[in-house]
């Protein structure tokens, strides 16, 4: 069920960072990089979290195109993980 909800819930999560990157808000990329980095640490998916938190990182130094620069990793992490986790299901 946890699984269920995370992949359901990861892509929106994903698609609000870009948004906020879009923006150009750095704060609200903050937060959104620290809400998945939280969710991906729950369910194990350490690669996931840790390109989370360098995006965490860059949005609390203002960095925006740092953050930017995570994207495809975040996509290509959130990826494999999810084929790691249907494969188990």
């Amino acid at each position: 069920e946890i699984v269920g909800e995370f992949l359901e819930d990861i892509p929106q999560q994903i698609a609000a960072l870009r948004g906020y990157l879009e923006v150009g808000d750095a704060t609200g990329a903050e937060r959104q990089a620290h809400t998945i980095k939280g969710a991906a640490a729950t369910v194990g998916g350490e690669r996931l979290r840790d390109v989370a938190f360098e995006m965490e990182q860059a949005g609390k130094a203002g960095d925006l195109s740092a953050a930017a620069g995570h994207l495809a990793e975040l996509d290509t992490q959130f990826d494999r993980l999810k084929q790691a986790m249907t494969n188990e299901l």
